[in-house]
C-alpha cells in the first residue's frame, strides 16, 4: 500500500454531536423502530426550526438540479456583503465553518497555530494536517475562561489564531475589548485571527466584529445552528479581499450545491431576522428556567445556547450511556474535548429541558459516581 503522509500518522477524525447511531433509541418522527423516543441535546441546533421558508427554498431549488452550482455563490456573497455592509470580495461562501477552517488552514498555516486548550476540534486536525506546531492556551479549572492575555504572551509571527466566540464546549464569550486586544497584538507581530462564530445569534447583545477593520482578521459565521439546518452546508467568511483571495484559491469547485445557497439566500433575509428575533428570545427565556432549576449545578454560566455540566468525579461517558439507553436522552460527552468528567447539553424546548433536569437529579449522578467506583474496584 502507499504510504500517506507522515503528518496523518496519529491523526484523529474530530468527535461531534449527534452522532448517528441509535443505540436502542429513534429520532422522534422517525419510522416505526422498536425503542425510545430519541431526544437529542447533544446537538446545538435551536430547538424551533428549520423555518418554513426554508422548506420553501430546497423545493424551489429542485428546478435546478440539471444545472451545475454558481461556484463563486455571486448572489448570496451579495446578499451578505449588503447586510453586513460590506463589499462582495470580502464574502467567501462555503459548505459549513468546517470547509472555511479547512480553506483557512490550506492557505495561511505555516509554522505554528494557537488553540485555546478546550475548544472545538477541527481547528487542531486542520492544523495537524498541515504538519503545524500546535500551542494550546491553557483555560484553569474550574472557572474554563479563555484569557486574552495568555493569548498575547504566547503570539508569535505567522501564528494562525482560532477562536471560537462564544466557546465550544464552555459558551463563554469574549466582549469586544477583550477581542480588540488580541487583534491589537496580532497585527504588531503579523499574526492571523480566526474567529468562529458559529454560535454568536444566541448571544445576547453581541457585538458586531464585521464592522472591526483589520487585516489580520476572519470571522466565520454558521447557518446551520440557528436555522436547525445541519443537513444543509452552509456557511461563509467575512475578511479582507486579500485574503478571501487566497482561501478561493484553494476551495474546491462546486462545494456548495444550489440547494444550500437557495436556502442561504432565504435565511439571509428579512423573515430570517424575523425568526431569528423570535427564537432567540424564547431560547433565553429557557436558559432562565433551566438556572433556576438546576441552581449552583450550573457552575458555568454560558452565554450560547448551551451548558457545560462538571460532573465532579463522574465520568461522563457513562453519564452518556445511561441517559441514552435508559431514557432515550443523548447529551455530549465530553471526553473528546480533554474534559471527561464534563457533558454539555443544548437548550431545547421546556418541555424537553425539564425531562432532562428532572433526570440530572442528585442521585442520578451520586448512583452514577458509585457505580463507577464499583466498576474500577471489580465490584
Amino acid at each position: 500500500m502507499v504510504k500517506p503522509r507522515a503528518v496523518l500518522s496519529g491523526l484523529k477524525i474530530c468527535e461531534h454531536g449527534g452522532e448517528r447511531e441509535r443505540a436502542g433509541c429513534r429520532e422522534r418522527n422517525t419510522a416505526d423502530e422498536p425503542g425510545l423516543e430519541l431526544i437529542d441535546f447533544s446537538v446545538n441546533l435551536n430547538p424551533y426550526g428549520p423555518p418554513g421558508f426554508v422548506f420553501a427554498a430546497i423545493k424551489e431549488a429542485i428546478e435546478e438540479i440539471g444545472l451545475y452550482p454558481d461556484t463563486e455563490c455571486r448572489l448570496l456573497r451579495e446578499k451578505i456583503a449588503r447586510k453586513f455592509n460590506r463589499e462582495m470580495d470580502n464574502i467567501l461562501v462555503g459548505a459549513g465553518v468546517s470547509e472555511l477552517i479547512q480553506l483557512i488552514a490550506l492557505a495561511f498555516v505555516k509554522q505554528r497555530v494557537l488553540i485555546p486548550e478546550y475548544t472545538y476540534g477541527e481547528y487542531e486536525v486542520a492544523a495537524r494536517m498541515m504538519g503545524a506546531e500546535i500551542k494550546h492556551i491553557a483555560m484553569p479549572l474550574p472557572a474554563l475562561r479563555i484569557y486574552p492575555e495568555l493569548i498575547l504572551d504566547a503570539m508569535k509571527p505567522d501564528d494562525v489564531i482560532f477562536l471560537c466566540n462564544p466557546n465550544n464546549p464552555t459558551g463563554q464569550y469574549l466582549v469586544k475589548k477583550e477581542i480588540e486586544q488580541v487583534l491589537e497584538e496580532a497585527e504588531r507581530v503579523d499574526a492571523l485571527v480566526v474567529i468562529d462564530e458559529a454560535y454568536v445569534d444566541f448571544v445576547q447583545n453581541a457585538f458586531p466584529t464585521h464592522r472591526l477593520v483589520t487585516p489580520n482578521l476572519v470571522i466565520l459565521r454558521s447557518l446551520t445552528k440557528s436555522f436547525t439546518i445541519p443537513g444543509v452546508r452552509i456557511g461563509y467568511a467575512i475578511s479582507s479581499e486579500a485574503i478571501i483571495t487566497e482561501m478561493e484559491k484553494v476551495k474546491v469547485p462546486w462545494s456548495v450545491s444550489a440547494c444550500a445557497e437557495k436556502v442561504g439566500m432565504a435565511v439571509i433575509d428579512k423573515e430570517g431576522d424575523e425568526f431569528l428575533v423570535d427564537t432567540m428570545e424564547r431560547i433565553e427565556r429557557s436558559k432562565g428556567k433551566i438556572e433556576r432549576a438546576m441552581g449552583v449545578d450550573v457552575q458555568i454560566q454560558t452565554d450560547a445556547n448551551f451548558y457545560i455540566l462538571d460532573l465532579g468525579d463522574g465520568d461522563a461517558r457513562e453519564v452518556k450511556r445511561v441517559l441514552l439507553t435508559e431514557n432515550g436522552i443523548r447529551v455530549r460527552d465530553c471526553t473528546s474535548f480533554g474534559l471527561p468528567s464534563h457533558i454539555r447539553f443544548a437548550v431545547r424546548t421546556d418541555e424537553e429541558n425539564e425531562l432532562l433536569i428532572n433526570r440530572l437529579s442528585e442521585d442520578f449522578l451520586r448512583n452514577i459516581k458509585n457505580d463507577s467506583h464499583r466498576d474500577r474496584r471489580g465490584g
